[in-house]
């Protein structure tokens, strides 16, 4: 039975979850909660987690190491297709997701307005928010211009990590406006597609009550 370990909200997990469907590979979900220890799982406070991949006797740690795994292992359908030029680029675009935007829509926008205004019933950090609202702009403008050349009929690693990202953004009620009309535009795309439609509707089911409120970026 191949295992997959990790916090069910997390873009990370969501990452790991995609592949595997995208690929066919049956598996379990097994759901960690970042605020519990777990065996398996490191956690790294407040929303980042080291996510896990259990199959036969083996475990792989972390969702880069784990998509890299899976393209070795299991290689139809290819996560990072094409050229060197191109796997580059999508490898750029999953790390730009993973340690620039992460830290600010999901620890900070998504923790703060879906984990603790919500699901805790905790007070929100309103100044953390605003500081990130501030500083996204630039890197969603950045990332609009990355994906403009990213094809959204095949499914790559590039479109998992900003749809599994951004749809973290979007339950912390994240809205793009006109400025981000190409990141916008791709996103829509994607959630066009039946690997990523199908997802939502999973989510949907289980989360829309926790969906915030709209927020819009800063205008400079």
């Amino acid at each position: 039975m191949r295992v997959l370990h990790g916090d069910s909200l997390s873009p990370h997990t969501r990452k790991i979850a995609l592949a595997l469907r995208l690929k066919h590979l049956d598996y379990q979900l097994a759901p960690t909660s970042p605020f519990e220890a777990h065996e398996r799982v490191i956690h790294h406070p407040p929303m980042q987690t080291v996510v896990a991949l259990a199959e036969s006797s083996h475990t792989i740690y972390q969702d880069t190491v784990i998509t890299a795994y899976l393209d070795d292992a299991y290689p139809d359908p290819l996560l990072y297709p094409g050229n060197p030029t191109h796997r580059a680029q999508i490898r750029w675009i999953e790390w730009f997701c993973r340690y620039q935007l992460d830290p600010l829509i999901t620890d900070t926008l998504f923790y703060q307005r879906v984990v603790r205004g919500h699901i805790l019933d905790k007070t929100v950090d309103h100044q953390a928010v605003n500081q990130a609202l501030q500083t996204l702009p630039a890197c969603c403008q950045y990332l609009g211009e990355q994906v403009k050349a990213m094809p959204t009929q095949t499914v790559t690693m590039a479109g998992i990590s900003v749809w599994s990202l951004f749809r973290c953004a979007k339950m912390a009620g994240l809205v793009l406006d006109d400025r981000f009309a190409a990141l916008s535009d791709y996103l829509s795309a994607l959630d066009q597609h039946p690997l990523f439609d199908a997802y939502a509707q999973e989510e949907n089911h289980q989360l829309t009550p926790f969906f915030a409120s709209p927020i819009s970026l800063a205008t400079t």
